[in-house]
């Protein structure tokens, strides 16, 4: 079978889009690498895409949230605690890169105090958020993480 040079031609140049929409797609959101989700605008598009409960004993003292940004294709951690005090924290698994927030302040629209690390690049690996979050009465529950995303 003779292959033409005009098919030879639409392959290579079909091949050379397909790396180079993959390769924007990546390098993009490694741009995003430590910025804010909010001020960039990622935020905008963000999703809750795993989340677990916090827990001092029996009673529920906050949430971790793995947030992730259709458009920006980035993560980040943020942490809702009913006291004071907590900590967030967001893990690359593909190199082990992280950030972190323990700084809370009050939320008024969520009722809650609450802090966000700034992001990662989440394009094609997976990443993880920690947490932990404090009663009002001051007690603090352990880490607690979301799963991988």
């Amino acid at each position: 079978m003779r292959i033409s040079i005009v098919q030879k031609s639409l392959a290579v140049a079909t091949a050379s889009i397909a790396l180079a929409i993959g390769f924007t797609g990546s390098a993009s959101a490694a741009a995003y690498d430590g910025q804010d989700p909010i001020s960039s605008g990622c935020a905008n598009t963000a999703i809750t895409a795993k989340s677990s409960g916090i827990y001092v004993g029996s009673t529920q003292v906050g949430t971790i949230e793995l947030r992730y940004s259709t458009s920006c294709r980035t993560v980040w951690a943020r942490v809702r605690s009913t006291g004071p005090y907590g900590r967030a924290t967001i893990t690359r698994t593909s190199n082990w890169d992280w950030d972190s927030c323990a700084s809370l302040s009050w939320n008024s629209s969520m009722g809650q105090y609450s802090c966000y690390t700034p992001m990662l690049n989440d394009a094609g690996v997976e990443s993880y958020a920690t947490g932990s979050a404090s009663a009002s009465n001051g007690y603090n529950s352990g880490d607690v993480e979301t799963g991988r995303y």
